[in-house]
C-alpha cells in the first residue's frame, strides 16, 4: 500500500491486503459515500435481526464513507452508527443491545483496518478472538439478568433437545450421556463460529467497498497471500501441551482445563485451515486453472476438511514450511509478498 502521495510505499506486516504486484485500478463506480452512511445506518438496525448481514453492510458502509476521511471524521462515523444500533433496543428490547453493539462494532473495525492496510491475519485473528470473548461476555451477562449462567442455560437447551430428538434418533442414555457432556466442555467454540462468520461478513464488505475506490490508498485484499503469524502457532502448541497434562496430570483434570484447551485448539482449526485454503488458492492462480476446476477443487477441499480436517493440517505445515516461498521476517514494500512474524 502506498501513502496518500505515492511517494513511497509502507510497511505493512502479514499479508492480508498486500499484492504481489501494484492493483490495476479500473474506472468502477465507487459506493457514494452517503450511501456509506446510510449502509451503516441499516446495518445499526439489522442487528437486531441478523448479526452477520449486519456486519457487512456496516463493513461496507464505513469503508465507503471513512476511507481516507480524518480520524475525526470516522470517529463521528463510528459513534453515530453505535448510537443508532444501541437506541434500536428502545423498539427492540434492550437484551439484544450488547450483540447489536458487538456486531456493529467488527464492521467498523474492519473498515478502518482496511482503510490503514493494518488488517493482517495476526490482526484478523485478534479480532475474531476479540468478538467471540465480547460476545461471550455479552451472553453471561443477560444471563445473569435473568437469574441464571450461560452454562447452565445451554445445558438446559441441551436437556431439552435430547429428550425431544434422543428417542427419536435411537440414542442409549450413554449416548446421550456422551453427548451432553462434550457439548458442556465444547459449547464456547459456537461463540468463535459467531464471530468468525460476522467478522467474515465485515471484512467481505470491506474489501468489496475497497475493490470499488481508484485511490491507490485503499488496496483489494488478496487472499492467496494469508499467512499466519507464529505466534498463533505457539498458542496451538500450548493448548495440545496443556489438554495432554489435563489428561495425565491429576491437579490439572477437570472439566474447566478441558474447556479451555479444547476451545482453544477448535478455534484454531479455523485459522489452520484458512491458511490450507489460501495454499490451495495459491495453487490454482498458479496453474491458470478453469473457474469450474477451481469450484470443483474448493468443494472437494471443503470435503476433506469437513471429514479428515485436511486443510487445517496443510495450513500448519504451511506455516511452518512455506509451501509458497513468502519472505517472511522482513520488511517488504507493495512489490513483495507478505511476511511472517
Amino acid at each position: 500500500m502506498r501513502d496518500d502521495k505515492g511517494a513511497g510505499p509502507s510497511t505493512p506486516e502479514n499479508g492480508i491486503v498486500l499484492a504481489g504486484e501494484p492493483h490495476k485500478r479500473t474506472n468502477r463506480r465507487q459506493v457514494p459515500a452517503l450511501a456509506g452512511c446510510v449502509l451503516c445506518a441499516l446495518g445499526g438496525v439489522a442487528a437486531y435481526f441478523l448479526q452477520p448481514a449486519a456486519s457487512l453492510l456496516v463493513g461496507l458502509g464505513a469503508l465507503a464513507a471513512g476511507a481516507g476521511r480524518s480520524k475525526a471524521l470516522k470517529a463521528l462515523l463510528a459513534v453515530c452508527t453505535l448510537a443508532l444500533a444501541g437506541l434500536g433496543g428502545i423498539a427492540f428490547g434492550v437484551a439484544g443491545i450488547p450483540d447489536a453493539l458487538i456486531c456493529c462494532g467488527i464492521g467498523l473495525a474492519s473498515a478502518f483496518l482496511v482503510d490503514e492496510g493494518k488488517m493482517t491475519s495476526g490482526v484478523a485473528c485478534i479480532a475474531v478472538a476479540a468478538v467471540a470473548a465480547l460476545l461471550l461476555g455479552a451472553g453471561e451477562l443477560v444471563a445473569q439478568a435473568q437469574g441464571m449462567t450461560l452454562s447452565a442455560q445451554v445445558t438446559g437447551l441441551l436437556d431439552q433437545y435430547l429428550q425431544a430428538m434422543g428417542s427419536a434418533a435411537g440414542l442409549t442414555a450413554a449416548d446421550t450421556s456422551l453427548v451432553e457432556h462434550l457439548v458442556g466442555l465444547l459449547w464456547p467454540v459456537a461463540y468463535t463460529v459467531t464471530a468468525l462468520l460476522e467478522f467474515l461478513c465485515a471484512y467481505a464488505g470491506a474489501a468489496f467497498a475497497a475493490q470499488r475506490r481508484q485511490s491507490p490508498r485503499v488496496e483489494a485484499p488478496r487472499f492467496a497471500e494469508f499467512d499466519l503469524p507464529l505466534w498463533v502457532v505457539a498458542i496451538f502448541v500450548a493448548s495440545v501441551a496443556g489438554l495432554a497434562a489435563s489428561l495425565s496430570v491429576p491437579v490439572l483434570s477437570g472439566d474447566p482445563v478441558l474447556m479451555v484447551m479444547g476451545t482453544l485448539l477448535l478455534s484454531l482449526r479455523f485459522a489452520f485451515a484458512a491458511q490450507g485454503f489460501a495454499v490451495l488458492v495459491w495453487v490454482v492462480q498458479r496453474r491458470k486453472a478453469s473457474s469450474a476446476a477451481f469450484a470443483l477443487a474448493l468443494v472437494a477441499a471443503a470435503y476433506l476438511e469437513a471429514q479428515f480436517i485436511v486443510m487445517s493440517i496443510v495450513g500448519l505445515l504451511d506455516v511452518w514450511s512455506n509451501f509458497r516461498r513468502l519472505p517472511r521476517g522482513k520488511k517488504v514494500t507493495v512489490q513483495d509478498g507478505p511476511m511472517q512474524q
